[in-house]
């Protein structure tokens, strides 16, 4: 059994950070919305959604490797 830690704190960015981070989200939603819409909705593995759309989700919505692999198992979720 895996222990899950939370830390609770409050993010004070500057107005462009705080810009960069909702261009971020609205591009990371996107990202799973495109994926599940693609996406047979019979796979549920994360690692075949990778293989299939994680190139498309790096050039169109400009996201780093770590998102667009979360966006691949958060649709697959």
């Amino acid at each position: 059994m895996n222990q899950v830690l939370t830390i609770v704190c409050k993010l004070n960015p500057t107005p462009e950070q705080a810009q960069k981070l909702d261009k971020t989200l609205v591009a990371f939603g996107s990202a799973c919305n495109y994926a599940n819409e693609v996406v047979n909705p019979k796979i549920k593995n994360k690692n075949r959604i990778q293989a299939e759309v994680y190139k498309t989700i790096r050039e169109e919505f400009n996201l780093t490797a770590n998102l667009a692999v979360r966006v691949c198992a958060r649709v697959a979720a």
